[in-house]
């Protein structure tokens, strides 16, 4: 199988209510080298499973919305826009790096953002 959009749409849809099918998604997908990796901080295997949960769990991540940006056989690049339990927001921009056609590298980016603003637009605007 190889690792696509609409796969990653899967694992989206199916985060905030069954993360058994999400893991299960993303583990059959990954390359036998993949890492995750942000400016801050690189996992791998296990590791990237614990901060998920510890994300979605301790600190109540959920998403909002998401898009594609771009897709192609070495890359998947989307957004998503998140919220926390604690009200901040968040825009993700996250990249795949796709080898033999599963997850080889996966990186983010992230940006907290005002009420106001969505995957399509800024707060300022109109």
């Amino acid at each position: 199988m190889v690792m696509t959009w609409e796969l990653v749409k899967q694992v989206i849809e199916s985060i905030n209510t069954s993360r058994e099918t999400a893991i299960k998604i993303g583990t059959e997908n990954a390359h036998e080298d993949y890492m995750f990796v942000t400016e801050t901080r690189m996992a791998v295997g296990e590791e990237v499973i614990e901060e998920w949960e510890q994300e979605f769990e301790r600190d109540k991540y959920r998403i909002e919305d998401y898009k594609l940006i771009y897709e192609d056989q070495d890359i998947i690049l989307w957004k998503e826009l998140g919220n926390y339990g604690d009200g901040k927001r968040v825009i993700k921009t996250v990249s795949m790096f796709l080898r033999d056609g599963k997850i080889w590298r996966e990186t983010e980016n992230r940006r907290f953002v005002e009420d106001g603003e969505t995957l399509n637009k800024r707060e300022n605007e109109k």
